[in-house]
């Protein structure tokens, strides 16, 4: 199965209303919650936090393409929930985007939206304990996705973990069961099955690795789901 390089709707600026981006986020949100989305991420951050919190008392945290800022609240609850205080910076490049994010964090101080390309971070070199990835690897080319790399590893100190879907048909028919059946917002039935076909196998994501030069490992995870880490 080929990697497919048919735009998303949620690349597209205009191509969805407000409202019709909120709605297929949250479905996003519910593919990360309970199917699997969630676990490998936290699992890899875990262990870069814990070693990281051994010399801070705050920990900084960047999550690059954070959409509608599922993962930084997640990682905010998460986090208090092992004792560590973390202060989450999350980047989008969507201004429409951002500003949902913006709103819905509103209320929680630990986490800031900002607008910004994942692939030249507006941050300087070690900014950031740890720096994620959720979810974005899929829309971008293999150019983009070096870039994004590159750039994840210079701002952060202590390691950086993106997480994605895995190419393969399984996962595809798995997807176009969901629009079929489940998923109920437009872009997402549109998106959903389409990220799949865009998204890199694992030997398509340590070709990109070694494209950035990055000394950094991609492991496999249950169901449908890859993640590239580096442990700084």
């Amino acid at each position: 199965m080929k990697r497919h390089h048919e735009k998303e709707w949620l690349d597209e600026e205009g191509a969805a209303t407000p409202s019709e981006l909120e709605e297929s986020l949250r479905e996003v949100w519910a593919v990360n919650r309970y199917l699997g989305g969630n676990p490998p991420l936290l699992r890899h951050l875990g262990r870069m936090l814990g070693r990281a919190s051994q010399g801070s008392d705050l920990l900084k945290v960047l999550d690059v393409a954070t959409g509608l800022a599922d993962q930084p609240l997640e990682v905010h609850r998460w986090a208090a929930s092992k004792g560590w205080k973390v202060q989450v910076t999350g980047v989008e490049i969507s201004p429409s985007i951002a500003e949902l994010a913006q709103r819905r964090t509103a209320h929680n101080a630990a986490i800031t939206i900002e607008v910004g390309d994942g692939r030249k971070l507006p941050y300087e070199d070690g900014s950031f304990d740890v720096a994620f990835s959720n979810l974005a690897l899929h829309h971008m080319s293999d150019e983009d996705a070096v870039a994004m790399l590159s750039e994840m590893q210079r701002v952060s100190r202590h390691g950086w973990v993106v997480t994605d879907l895995e190419r393969s048909r399984t996962a595809y028919g798995f997807a176009r069961l969901l629009a079929l059946a489940v998923w109920r917002s437009p872009v997402t039935r549109h998106d959903g099955p389409l990220s799949v076909r865009r998204s890199y196998t694992a030997v398509e994501a340590r070709a990109l690795l070694e494209q950035a030069g990055l000394k950094a490992r991609v492991r496999r995870h249950f169901p449908y789901r890859i993640a590239l880490f580096s442990d700084v």
